[in-house]
Order: C-alpha cells, then structure tokens, then sequence
C-alpha cells in the first residue's frame, strides 16, 4: 500500500473538525522536530555558511516530513485526543479551528 493512499482513505472517513485539526498538530509537530532537527545538523557542521544553511534546511524539512509520516498513526491518535478534550470547551474548539 502506498503512503497517500493510506493518508487520503483516512481523511475521506473523518469529520470536518478532525480533518482540521490533524493538519494544525501535524504543522505544529514538524515546526518543533524541525527546529531540533535543523540545529543539530547546523551544530555538526559548526558553519553558518549560506550554501549549508540552505542545504540543511532542505535536508532537514524531509528529514521531517519522513519522521511525521513514519508516525502518522500516533499524530492521529494525539488528534482524537486533543478533540476529545477541546469538545469540553466549544468557544476554545471554534477559534481553534477558524484561526489557524
């Protein structure tokens, strides 16, 4: 099987509110592993020449992406979690979702 077909079988079965939400915790998710990810490729290098700066960046953004693919099991369950808690609080939930 391959991976879109998975990701696209899933977000067919989902409601509006889960399908939103799973792209806000995915970004959130790969902006933090991204961070760590670009710092330490940077700290090994111990350059900030523009060419490896580029280079790393690139490299870690599909570093990234591949680590929250790999997981996307688990990001889907921390969504059923996070909408399980944000129904407690509705007004929370709507601005959640309408804003980001």
């Amino acid at each position: 099987m391959r991976w879109g077909l998975v990701h696209t079988d899933y977000m067919n079965k989902v409601d509006g509110d889960e399908f939103y939400l799973y792209f806000i915790v995915r970004s959130v998710l790969m902006g933090v592993l991204g961070t760590g990810v670009f710092s330490v490729i940077l700290s090994f290098l111990g350059t900030s020449k523009l060419l490896y700066v580029l280079s790393s960046s690139l490299a870690s953004f599909f570093i990234v992406l591949f680590i929250t693919r790999m997981f996307d099991g688990q990001t889907k369950r921390l969504v059923e979690l996070v909408l399980d808690r944000l129904n407690r609080w509705p007004r929370a939930k709507d601005f959640l979702l309408e804003n980001f």
